[in-house]
């Protein structure tokens, strides 16, 4: 019996996903646990097993395309099985009358591909005229790289063309390399006919060490990092701070075989200040400005695949021990590719630590809806002068960058003062 093979469902917020690769072709044999393919949320990118064992059939999604949750993708049947058709689409229903098209839009053209739709499926109908139906996203993309309609083959419901039939005219027309960027095909081709060697962005003065599509993770990054720093208000504060008292509690803890980073303690006195001050544990949005009750602090975490925040959630509510475990998980699971969207969203404050790379200070920029974020060097002796005298201190830079829109300069400042205090005196943590 056949067995669907459905894009998964990952948590509330995620609708739809990319699907990266197919580990396997169509008729290969897979068993049932096997990574079958992989997909990729806006920040993570998770392997899906093959739901039994059998044949791969009836594939009828590519690598790139953008996939909707619990659709149906493929088939998995048994070597003696016939397979039926993939359920991704109505059946075609003879009509005859066209009507309007939510998902595919006729174009007038020269070529001789006449469809109409009923619901959500493409069905043949006869029509004056040549028409070519398109969907949105193919039809923009082809406009945006001035392809012509009739150049294209179509291979979506009943003769529709879809997104990958364009992508799959530039990779054969124009590159590979340029699928995704931003330059006229015709420009291009035309450069190519010149020059053999000729390439989009190359200058006579240099050459192309490497170059690759700006897409998922880090176009994602890209356009959350410019949305930041032309929409809030950004102010940042900064302080040195006298560090050498959390470094001892650290050692100490060591010593009686607690292990903790300085990231767990931070964030521990993150979630004491943040419980204690809500002006900073906030979001906006729209025009509504949220303070929220429970504490949930984004670590940005450096990984292969680019910046990830993944949340710990209630950190004012957890002790010390139990924060370290989990940090440690999250920021494994990060490094792994194996975060869930839900462990990445519903943050309300993040922290950022640039200390193990010799950053001294740095001005971080805001995870919006977040109303602020708090940036850590590295902890260095360094020489200070206390009551007349030159000492050497473990030091700390601290940088508090919050938005202004919603919240204004003295109650950060009064922030970062209660954070600075626990630092110097974190035996307060529990007075």
């Amino acid at each position: 019996m056949s067995k669907e093979v459905m894009v998964p469902p990952l948590g509330q917020t995620v609708d739809t996903v990319t699907l990266v690769a197919w580990y396997k072709k169509e008729g290969d044999a897979v068993k049932e646990g096997e990574p079958l393919f992989s997909i990729e949320t806006d920040k993570a990118t998770l392997d899906v097993e093959a739901p039994s064992s059998g044949v791969l059939s009836r594939v009828t999604a590519s690598e790139g395309d953008t996939l909707q949750a619990l659709s149906v993708i493929a088939l998995i049947t048994t070597l003696d099985e016939t397979p039926a058709p993939v359920p991704t689409e109505p059946a075609p229903i003879s009509i005859s009358k066209p009507s309007p098209v939510p998902d595919a839009t006729p174009v007038v053209g020269a070529g001789s591909v006449s469809t109409h739709a009923v619901g959500a499926g493409l069905v043949s109908a006869p029509a004056p005229g040549n028409r070519i139906f398109i969907s949105p996203r193919a039809r923009r993309l082809s406009e945006e790289k001035g392809i012509a309609l009739e150049s294209l083959s179509a291979t979506g419901p009943e003769g529709a063309i879809v997104e990958r039939d364009v992508r799959a005219y530039l990779e054969r027309h124009v590159g590979a390399d340029l699928v995704s960027a931003q330059v006229s095909p015709a420009t291009a081709v035309g450069k190519a006919e010149a020059s053999p060697t000729a390439h989009p962005g190359a200058s006579p003065l240099n050459e192309i060490l490497t170059e690759m599509p700006l897409k998922g993770v880090r176009a994602i990054i890209a356009k959350r990092m410019a949305e930041s720093t032309s929409t809030a208000a950004r102010v940042t504060l900064t302080a040195e701070v006298d560090a050498s008292a959390l470094v001892a509690l650290r050692r100490q803890l060591a010593e009686d075989g607690v292990q903790v980073s300085y990231n767990d303690l931070f964030m521990y006195i993150l979630g004491r200040v943040l419980k204690e001050q809500p002006a900073l544990n906030a979001s906006l949005g729209g025009n509504v400005l949220r303070q929220w009750k429970r504490v949930h602090i984004g670590l940005a975490v450096d990984t292969e695949r680019g910046l990830l925040v993944p949340v710990v959630r209630d950190a004012d509510a957890k002790g010390l021990s139990q924060l370290s475990k989990e940090t440690l998980r999250l920021v494994e699971r990060a490094r792994d590719g194996k975060l869930t969207p839900d462990e990445l969203q519903g943050g309300t404050f993040t922290l950022t630590n640039l200390g193990m790379f010799g950053v001294d200070a740095f001005t971080p920029i805001i995870n919006l809806p977040e109303t602020a974020i708090l940036g850590v060097g590295r902890i260095k002796a360094r020489p200070a002068v206390r009551d007349k005298e030159i000492v050497i201190l473990e030091t700390v830079w601290l940088s508090l960058a919050f938005d202004h829109r919603t919240v204004d300069g003295a109650p950060a400042a009064r922030f970062l003062q209660r954070v600075i205090q626990l630092i110097e005196h974190p035996h307060l943590m529990h007075a």
